[in-house]
């Protein structure tokens, strides 16, 4: 098989451990699943212009990056493409959030839907400060039964880390689900920690970095679980 090619809708910040460790966290899942990737940073500048979806196409997956960007349009159009065009998604941290914004604006019809860490004066705040700091700590994830997230993790709980202080607003919780997303992982206190839409082949997202936490021995599942639907995808198109 081909190497499987990946897409990291982001601005690198080499620092930053949720992106630093992205790659190596790939390459872990790849040989347990005896598979090769390579990864690629598009910058969201890049994306942000006309012909962003030409640049998207040959990727067989699209993974939605931690940390800040430059552009959040760009960040958003990648998203979107992986959304309508089946390619499998996986955001972590802030990709947890743009996958939530790009939702909100493009399913909910809301225009103006951002998050607080980006304008918290905004009109529309789909994510708002968590009532805890939860950056830098290690926590139990519940996971929801009849999810895909259930499924590759095996078990109906986890403990992961967070980079991420700001999550899905109550308000707006609801109207999510009604239009088709799933909460499929929570805190303690039954606040939303993973999401995905089970209408398509994989569209996951988790507000913390499962890629700090994989070594050779034991890659993340829900990492595992994306390149194995890349690799679905490839084996599919040729």
């Amino acid at each position: 098989m081909k190497p499987i090619k990946v897409a990291v809708v982001g601005d690198y910040h080499p620092v930053f451990p949720p992106q630093a460790t992205l790659g190596v966290a790939l390459r872990h899942a790849a040989a347990v699943l005896d598979l090769e990737v390579t990864e690629t940073w598009i910058p969201t500048e890049t994306l942000a212009k006309p012909n962003a979806n030409a640049m998207l196409q040959d990727f067989d997956g699209i993974f939605g990056g931690p940390g800040d960007v430059r552009e959040l349009e760009g960040t958003l159009q990648g998203i979107r493409f992986a959304r309508e065009n089946d390619k499998p998604y996986f955001g972590t941290c802030a990709g947890f959030q743009y996958a939530v914004i790009e939702f909100a604006r493009n399913v909910l019809w809301i225009a103006d839907a951002t998050s607080a860490e980006f304008d918290p004066s905004a009109a529309r705040l789909i994510l708002t400060p968590l009532a805890c700091n939860i950056a830098g700590k290690k926590m139990t994830v519940n996971i929801q039964p009849n999810s895909l997230a259930r499924d590759l993790y095996s078990n109906n709980a986890a403990v992961e880390e967070y980079f991420c202080h700001f999550g899905i607003n109550p308000m707006y919780r609801d109207a999510l689900i009604e239009a088709g997303m799933q909460i499929s992982g929570t805190d303690q206190n039954g606040e939303p920690r993973i999401l995905e839409l089970p209408t398509h082949p994989f569209f996951l997202a988790s507000l913390f970095v499962p890629q700090t936490s994989s070594t050779p021995s034991k890659p993340h599942p829900l990492i595992s679980g994306f390149l194995a639907a890349c690799a679905k995808l490839l084996v599919k198109t040729g």
